[in-house]
């Protein structure tokens, strides 16, 4: 067995896929998601149940500390915090149960967005048990339905978008292990066309309606169809008429954009192109009375043919290359590229 077999077989495929974390700033309690085959397990913790374990408790408030100074970005950091210990520390002990109630199937698993969106949900606490981690069933087997989606005024939608239920588009799949985690990034719709599904949540009403209104003016536009931005192709509701997201052009790109693109090694010729194609498009948009908005080279994609790609009209800013004031507007859209252009042609990217 050489060196990359034994490192294989060390690490083998992932077992389960961190969904999520949530932590209180009030007090000690925080929960994990985790996602296996379509199910999902919310994995609670807090100090009272780690009493019987001083170290146990000390580990615990230990990884605390380090995820809360990771998201605040304070002067307490902790240097070389890997939230991946964090993790399987808390999770190592529950592999049988996510193993049991979440088998490998045995034949190649299809997955819906409803499937993703409505999972049967298992929910154990993390406690201290003869000095050990072990997990405990704190609310059932029970199969929930979180409310994902929310409602929205049907003027909000132009109508010349389809609308697609959740149970019509499948979660694309490609190797065995993807089906651990089954992101519903690229999706099939009604057994056709391959889309990129940009998932709202509750909460984010404002920016759906703002992205919806932008994607509007596009489709109301006589914008060139060859110009490389992100089409809307539909919306995802219910029959409940509830709305979870948008249906949108999958660019062929491994998710390469064009802040990791112009690197250190990366031509200064390929840089140009790429310049030059942004402000192209951005003219282009611009013509067309569209605001890209939160102009930054994390929103421009470098696909597979080495061309670039403008994303995201659901506004904003990003400091550092939009001013506030300027959010929203073609001025700030000037800015933006200003500095996407120092960007990529800066010391940082060289």
């Amino acid at each position: 067995m050489d060196r990359m077999d034994e490192e294989a077989e060390m690490f083998g495929p992932p077992k389960y896929f961190v969904n999520g974390f949530l932590f209180s700033v009030h007090d000690d309690n925080s929960q994990l998601e985790v996602r296996r085959y379509g199910k999902c397990f919310y994995i609670t913790m807090a100090r009272e149940n780690f009493v019987d374990s001083p170290s146990i408790t000390q580990q615990y408030l230990d990884y605390l500390a380090a995820e809360r100074s990771d998201v605040t970005d304070d002067d307490t950091m902790v240097e070389d915090y890997n939230p991946e210990d964090f993790y399987a520390w808390a999770l190592d002990p529950c592999l049988p149960l996510f193993e049991n109630l979440a088998p490998t199937p045995k034949q190649n698993l299809k997955i819906t967005l409803h499937d993703f969106l409505h999972p049967e949900v298992f929910c154990f606490s993390l406690r201290a048990v003869d000095g050990e981690l072990t997990p405990v069933q704190s609310e059932g087997i029970r199969h929930a339905r979180v409310p994902p989606g929310f409602e929205l005024d049907d003027s909000a939608f132009s109508p010349a978008w389809p609308s697609f239920l959740p149970t019509e588009i499948e979660i694309c799949i490609t190797n065995p292990e993807d089906a651990i985690s089954a992101s519903p990034n690229k999706v099939l719709v009604d057994g056709k066309t391959i889309c990129f599904f940009k998932r709202y949540r509750s909460g984010d009403t404002d920016i759906a309606l703002r992205e919806l209104e932008n994607y509007k003016r596009i489709t109301e536009s006589n914008l060139d169809p060859d110009v490389r931005i992100c089409r809307l192709l539909g919306v995802v509701k219910d029959e409940e008429n509830l709305f979870f997201g948008l249906l949108l052009t999958y660019v062929e790109c491994d998710f390469q954009t064009l802040a990791c693109a112009a690197g250190p090694d990366t031509p200064t010729s390929a840089k140009q192109k790429w310049v030059n194609q942004v402000t192209g498009i951005l003219t282009q948009l611009h013509k067309a009375g569209i605001v890209w908005g939160d102009a930054k080279p994390d929103n421009v994609l470098i696909d597979k043919n080495d061309d670039a790609w403008i994303i995201d009209f659901g506004g904003g800013h990003t400091r550092g290359f939009v001013e506030r004031e300027k959010a929203g507007t073609i001025e700030g859209d000037l800015q933006g590229l200003e500095k996407t252009v120092e960007y990529v042609f800066s010391k940082r990217a060289e």
